[in-house]
């Protein structure tokens, strides 16, 4: 189990202290909770919860304390009890460090430009050669742990041919064996050390969480380079999540097919779990503010078999696409039952999951026309990845994966942002978060100042086989709506999963 091991005072006369094992594992699962309450904007639950966490990590995790704070002021500012917001930061501060409380001030909109200056005035500036990478480079996860760090040091190497002997970046990578506890302990190794000015990791989601908890509370800039989880990029504006963009591609979609393929009524057909929800509420919220039309939203669960109910409220309703939010293992057979009750005029729009050989092999013309966003193209303009599958497959002899692009451009945005090396931890933050148009291997990304990161959706299309970019079609150029034909398919039907 994930714990943190604290002391406890036992009685006053002993003096004796004891191993207090405190569980993690739960806090954390608290803090997810209060930020999706927080994210559709139930405040008051959010605030709730928040509340109780500072109660449950106080005084042993002063980094879990300061999220609870940040996001519990934030709650209340956001239903307007500033007085209520001001009480909790008055209650609670004493419990995070003076750099952190000035953060929260600043949340609470006072001005902390004094308190910053006396704060900073007498610390040297931290000026450091070195960026920390925790991987997984043993256990069950190794050989993506290594994927990962092959494409940092491609773009070390990459960076160092052009510095002189002094400027170079050098690395300093620690294994965390996929064990969320030892992430979080080699990250706090690395940002004690003021020679490390940034941390890249880790691969999956429950590490990169230990490791942008302790980037939240010790002041040093994070990039987790693969991990996806929801809530992950709320952490902070030291944290960046490269790899955390559905929603807003989903949001893309939307306006594309409504602006550009003249598309007015739509219709959602997502699984019912965390990631359907979150990328069928995105799109739905994308078409109504390009002014289209929702007519049917409704959800599948894991243990469904057959869709004929939902096919046949399709026909009713007749709208124009149907969005398709599915894993890759499910696109073909969802869309072959669009065909299979007479649906076939939909246009099918789906996420970067129907960019997959899979789908395309397997799909035939129950996927043709279909049309997703993604944020990587192989041929988008902008990319560097022609540029990188070579350089990588010159120097490893072996064929390119998506895993080292990501670390090579988690590297790219770091020494983009530093400028050149040695460099002052606090100043690369600040820079890293006003990255514009950074142009890598696997995306085009652009860092707003609360440290989300934003990639450039690519709107594609299958045509025959291949990806290719969608064409922007009128009104005029749709195919004309017809009532689908009740008589029996010609076909025959798809098989259950």
């Amino acid at each position: 189990m994930f714990v943190i091991f604290a002391q406890a005072s036992c009685s006053a006369a002993s003096k004796r202290t004891k191993t207090r094992m405190v569980p993690v594992e739960s806090a954390i699962l608290n803090l997810q909770a209060g930020l999706k309450s927080y994210q559709i904007g139930d405040f008051e639950a959010a605030g709730q919860v928040f509340d109780s966490l500072i109660q449950r990590a106080a005084p042993h995790d002063s980094q879990l304390v300061f999220l609870a704070l940040y996001y519990g002021i934030r709650s209340r500012l956001e239903t307007g009890r500033i007085s209520s917001a001001d009480s909790l930061y008055e209650a609670s501060s004493h419990l995070v460090p003076a750099r952190q409380r000035l953060d929260l001030e600043a949340t609470l909109g006072r001005d902390v430009s004094a308190g910053k200056e006396q704060l900073f005035s007498n610390k040297p500036r931290l000026i450091a050669f070195k960026l920390g990478v925790v991987l997984p480079l043993s256990g069950k996860f190794a050989e993506f742990g290594k994927a990962i760090l092959e494409g940092i040091q491609l773009a070390v190497q990459e960076y160092n041919q052009g510095q002189p002997g002094r400027n170079k970046v050098l690395l300093e990578t620690l294994d965390d064996e996929s064990n969320p506890v030892l992430a979080a302990t080699r990250g706090r190794i690395l940002a004690a050390d003021s020679l490390v000015a940034a941390i890249i990791g880790s691969y999956e989601n429950e590490t990169s969480l230990a490791l942008s908890l302790v980037a939240a509370s010790t002041g040093i800039p994070l990039i987790c380079p693969t991990a996806d989880a929801p809530g992950l990029d709320n952490l902070g504006p030291l944290v960046h999540v490269l790899n955390r963009t559905e929603s807003e591609m989903a949001a893309k979609l939307a306006e594309f097919s409504v602006n550009e393929l003249g598309l007015q009524t739509f219709s959602v057909f997502a699984p019912d779990d965390e990631r359907g929800n979150l990328l069928a509420g995105s799109f739905v919220s994308g078409v109504r503010a390009a002014g289209g039309a929702m007519v049917f939203d409704q959800r599948y669960t894991s243990q469904t078999s057959t869709f004929e109910n939902q096919m046949n409220l399709l026909r009713r309703y007749l709208p124009d696409a149907l969005y398709l939010p599915a894993e890759s293992n499910e696109i073909t057979q969802l869309a072959s039952q669009v065909f299979y009750f007479g649906l076939g005029p939909l246009r099918l729009l789906g996420t970067e999951q129907w960019n997959s050989e899979r789908v395309i092999r397997l799909g035939g013309k129950y996927v043709d026309r279909a049309v997703f966003a993604s944020p990587f193209y192989e041929n988008g303009e902008g990319l560097r990845w022609n540029e990188f599958k070579d350089l990588y497959e010159r120097t490893y002899r072996k064929p390119v994966n998506h895993y080292s692009a990501l670390g090579y451009d988690a590297l790219g945005l770091f020494v983009r942002a530093a400028g050149q090396f040695p460099a002052d931890r606090r100043l690369l933050a600040e820079n890293l978060n006003l990255t514009d148009t950074y142009q890598g291997a696997v995306g085009i990304y652009t860092i707003e100042a609360d440290g989300k990161v934003k990639r450039k959706a690519f709107i594609l299309e299958l045509s025959e086989g291949n990806v290719v970019p969608a064409r922007a079609e009128g009104p005029e150029m749709n195919q004309e709506k017809t009532a689908p034909d009740s008589s029996s398919p010609t076909i025959a039907p798809p098989g259950s999963r």
